[in-house]
């Protein structure tokens, strides 16, 4: 049922070293910027040459912490629902439950055994993170 990891997730400080490092140093590929309502960026993702993706949450207001932050790792399912009645079967917190979310994709948060948040994707076929494309965009 779940068939990989699909993203890991940190806040950062800086986002232009950071996309200078894991972009330019290391080889990723800037995809696209996620940009909350009020059209400040959110996230962007960095995709890898096996299809694994890193995503940077943009600091808020306060200078992150591990505490603060929105550290987290997604896994990816091929059956979003299936995978939601097998957590609910073995009474696994749902603190979200199947949603598409703005790069098209379907999306529950659980909580593991340790109180750790955890994001399980259905990644669709025509998402971003599936796109060649010739320069990053913005999601909105």
């Amino acid at each position: 049922m779940i068939k990989g990891i699909f993203h890991s997730a940190i806040t950062v400080i800086d986002m232009e070293r950071t996309l200078w490092f894991y972009c330019g140093i290391l080889g990723g590929e800037r995809i696209f910027t996620i940009e909350e309502p009020r059209g400040h960026p959110h996230i962007t993702s960095v995709r890898f040459a096996d299809d694994t993706f890193l995503e940077f949450f943009y600091p808020g207001p306060a200078e992150p912490t591990p505490e603060a932050a929105d550290h987290h790792f997604a896994l990816s399912t091929d059956d979003i629902f299936a995978t939601e009645k097998l957590l609910d079967a073995h009474g696994v917190e749902i603190l979200s439950r199947p949603k598409i979310v703005r790069d098209g994709n379907w999306q529950l948060w659980c909580r593991d055994p340790n109180g750790y948040r955890l994001e399980i994707m259905q990644v669709m076929p025509d998402c971003p993170q599936r796109r060649r494309p010739t320069a990053y965009e913005i999601l909105y």
